[in-house]
């Protein structure tokens, strides 16, 4: 009990900044139609109410299926030319969707006490939100009634957003003259997290994630590496990835069958799913003031096992524009400091430090290596490093070992030899 205990206050406390950094974004969630065919929607129903409450301001867009005699593979779909929409298609499809918006609207009006969404009291808006035109002849075949979107009445979208309602887009175009176009979904929610500014597109579908040749989810893609791995998803991404051209968010996808699959993706550092972005998701950068406690976080319990010298935080905060940070996700889960002594060509490394969870997967090595060719840039020759524990990884790493009077005289003055700290010295070209 006391072990579930304090994991649940570790993950209420790393869930903290995504619930603040969240607050009043807004969200665009595209749900598959096998979700919606069995049953799932009304347990994913509790997660979406929970995000409602958090003030995250939500809109939802869903897929139907195709008739039998008419119905492609989902790879199909993402080939040109798309299958035509004859008018008993078209008919057809709107019964489904109207019997898919009525599932949805009665799942998000759950509230019993009974339910996690006691008290929630969802409101669903919906209508000619999404303007439409046909695709019309494409390579020899007329395309009838499927269409594509021409634009996505932002303003009117908006203003439900703002009243706290969600808003529902079905899979269809109006157009001026009165008619109705079948749109994929990815395409009306691509479009319309563009034209509301989103801050993310997140996909709920049957195993729609990226995977390696083992079928290993890959995690964390930038657009160019999806675009180059795409066929590795079940699912047609390529009108999801266009959103990312053209607005700053990002795109996840997640497998609808994971019980909390959404809260674990958007509340968690790690996730579950694959986060696509157009810069890297994990980055190295200089730290900034913001950093500050994030670094303290990260060092103080190796300088309470005395792996660390100890240094208050006053001293951090004045060497701050010495430290770079690994981020991952705009949280540090890593941190080095840099202190050049330009007048002996040497610059030393200290306060390499990792979260626990993200040792041992190369990137102590990646923060030497950004250390190293910054010292380079700087004209600096040699880079050095005092430890009392971690001597075999340095020197696996092209360290070789010093003496005190190998120390600039300014860090020579300050030598601790009671520490017993080894002194290792490296080139900083490569």
């Amino acid at each position: 009990m006391d072990f579930d205990r304090h994991r649940f206050i570790g993950w209420f406390r790393e869930a903290s900044p995504y619930i603040h950094r969240f607050r009043g974004e807004t969200f665009v969630i595209v749900l598959g139609g096998d979700l919606l065919s069995d049953g799932r929607i009304r347990k994913l129903a509790h997660d979406i109410a929970l995000l409602a409450s958090l003030g995250i301001r939500l809109v939802l867009s869903f897929g139907a299926a195709f008739p039998r005699k008419t119905r492609r593979s989902q790879k199909t779909f993402s080939e040109e030319p798309p299958p035509p929409v004859p008018p008993v298609v078209l008919t057809s499809l709107m019964q489904e969707v109207g019997r898919l918006r009525l599932e949805i609207e009665a799942a998000l009006s759950q509230g019993t006490d009974a339910t996690p969404m006691a008290g929630a009291r969802l409101r669903v808006a919906g209508g000619n939100f999404v303007i439409g035109r046909p695709l019309g002849v494409l390579s020899g075949v007329d395309l009838l009634y499927a269409g594509t979107v021409r634009r996505i009445e932002a303003e009117a979208v908006r203003r439900h957003l703002d009243a706290g309602e969600v808003v529902l887009l079905p899979p269809f175009g109006f157009s001026p003259t009165g008619e109705l176009f079948y749109i994929p979904a990815s395409e009306i929610a691509s479009r319309a997290a563009v034209a509301l500014e989103a801050t993310k597109l997140i996909l709920l579908d049957h195993a729609p994630e990226i995977r390696d040749g083992r079928g290993e989810v890959l995690r964390q893609l930038t657009l160019g590496e999806a675009r180059k791995n795409q066929e590795r998803s079940t699912i047609p991404l390529h009108p999801l990835l266009e959103a990312l051209d053209a607005a700053d968010l990002r795109l996840h996808l997640l497998d609808a069958r994971e019980d909390g699959a959404l809260l674990l993706e958007l509340f968690t550092r790690d996730g579950i799913g694959t986060l696509i972005s157009r810069d890297p998701f994990e980055h190295i950068r200089k730290a900034t003031l913001d950093d500050l406690v994030e670094i303290l976080d990260i060092i103080r319990p190796l300088e309470e096992k005395g792996i660390l010298v100890e240094r208050p935080r006053e001293r951090i905060e004045m060497e701050l524009d010495h430290f770079t940070v690994a981020s991952r996700d705009r949280s540090v889960i890593g941190c080095v400091s840099l202190t050049p002594y330009p007048e002996e060509g040497s610059a030393e490394m200290a306060c390499l430090a990792l979260l626990p969870e993200y040792q041992g997967e190369g990137r102590g090595g990646q923060l030497l290596a950004w250390c190293r060719r910054e010292a380079h840039r700087q004209g600096l020759e040699t880079l050095f490093v005092l430890t009392t524990q971690s001597s075999r990884w340095f020197i696996e790493r092209g360290f070789r070992e010093g003496r005190p009077e190998d120390l600039p005289p300014d860090r020579r003055r300050l030598y601790d030899p009671t520490r017993k700290s080894q002194i290792l010295i490296s080139p900083t070209s490569p």
